[in-house]
């Protein structure tokens, strides 16, 4: 499973916990909000936050609650609009009464390990057509799930650090060689094509 979820539940900037290992939503209740119907759920959300409430909210806090270990998180950084952090998750949603309060503000939250951050520009491209429509704190991506395995296993073959500079080089060295199949010369274009044609 694939989720997009922002890092500002109930209003605060929690990126750098969620870096650290803990990704979460807001919405206190006061109680333990995992294995409830949809209707008990939303019967609870209305009662708590009955001018804030509505069937978009009340479905993306069943979309968290039902995150399960080792699905893949994509969470935009707040601190760099353009890079994008990439979570799997470590087990399922748990619940933490410590923390369902207004201070915290985030009772529910799921361990997570980080496995890279990149630039969005390099994720897929029906990610990114996705991201320009995700305006939820949690969206359902999964649609995306295979692509963007695919895009984690070459992405974790690098190393951490230089992960978006790898990615840059190889898309743009792509960009040229697809301009190349154009050329006038057919030996270029013969090149690009040899260079574009890399059987498994």
């Amino acid at each position: 499973m694939l989720y997009h979820v922002r890092s500002k539940p109930h209003n605060i900037n929690r990126e750098a916990e969620f870096v650290s290992g803990r990704v979460s939503i807001g919405w206190p209740c006061g109680r333990d909000l995992r294995g409830l119907s949809r209707k008990e759920l939303e019967d609870i959300l209305n009662e708590q936050y009955k001018h804030h409430m509505n069937a978009h909210n009340v479905s993306q806090v069943e979309q968290f609650l039902h995150i399960k270990s080792g699905s893949i998180i994509l969470t935009p950084s707040e601190a760099d609009k353009k890079e994008m952090h990439i979570f799997r998750t470590l087990g399922n949603v748990e619940y933490n009464s410590e923390r369902d309060n207004n201070t915290d503000g985030d009772p529910h939250g799921v361990a997570v390990e980080l496995l890279i951050t990149v630039k969005k520009s390099l994720l897929p491209t029906g990610v990114q057509s996705s991201l320009k429509g995700a305006k939820k704190t949690v969206s359902n991506f999964s649609k995306h799930a295979s692509a963007m395995k695919q895009f984690l296993e070459k992405a974790e073959s690098l190393e951490k650090p230089t992960v978006t500079t790898q990615f840059e080089v190889q898309e743009k060295a792509k960009e040229i060689l697809i301009d190349a199949l154009n050329s006038d010369i057919e030996s270029i274009r013969v090149t690009a094509a040899a260079a574009l044609y890399q059987p498994s």
